[in-house]
């Protein structure tokens, strides 16, 4: 059944105010849009890199995905050309998503370009724990709710076992709410 009951709905004898729902500004947009469209302009970047995480995540079996802070900016690999520019010039920090496949949590970049970068993964039965503290190690606690106090920067750190040695991951934020909603969701994907 659908969302709507369109049961006894007579459309042909409503007044024509009713069906004209929508304000001039709304027709013109659409009209915009309609004709966009039919020039063939394409959608931008933005759009272009969402559809293509939407496919990459929707190919991988990924079951959920999220935002999940800030990484430094990997080296270039040798194939890629190096930036001519001054050091402070060159992005230091990337965002990332984490999706959550059936084995693992992969590391995305999260760009704006049709190019799926995937940074790095984590067995989902290696992930130990997950904790938030402040640059200098110490544990912020958990917020009771979202507050509008000035952020400071948190640092997911997820601890995880690779091949029997244990290991870390870490993911800035410069909000402790989001930093523990990241960090609660990692700890939702770890098996074992």
């Amino acid at each position: 059944m659908g969302l709507f009951d369109w049961t006894g709905i007579d459309l042909e004898g409503s007044p024509r105010a009713f069906l004209l729902t929508h304000p001039v500004g709304d027709v013109a947009t659409a009209k915009v849009a309609q004709d966009m469209f039919r020039a063939g302009i394409e959608p931008d970047e933005e759009d272009q890199g969402r559809l293509a995480r939407g496919r990459w995540l929707e190919a991988n079996g990924a079951e959920r995905s999220f935002p999940c802070g800030v990484v430094p900016q990997p080296e270039p690999t040798p194939d890629e050309p190096r930036l001519n520019v001054p050091p402070a010039m060159r992005p230091t920090v990337v965002p990332i998503i984490a999706a959550v496949l059936p084995d693992d949590v992969v590391l995305l970049h999260e760009q704006d370009s049709a190019e799926v970068v995937e940074l790095g993964r984590l067995p989902r039965d290696a992930i130990r724990d997950a904790d938030v503290v402040d640059p200098t190690g110490v544990h912020i606690p958990e917020p009771v709710h979202e507050t509008l106090e000035s952020d400071r920067l948190a640092l997911v750190v997820v601890r995880w076992s690779d091949g029997g040695r244990d290991d870390e991951e870490r993911f800035a934020f410069r909000s402790v709410w989001l930093a523990w909603k990241a960090a609660r969701k990692l700890l939702a994907a770890r098996r074992g």
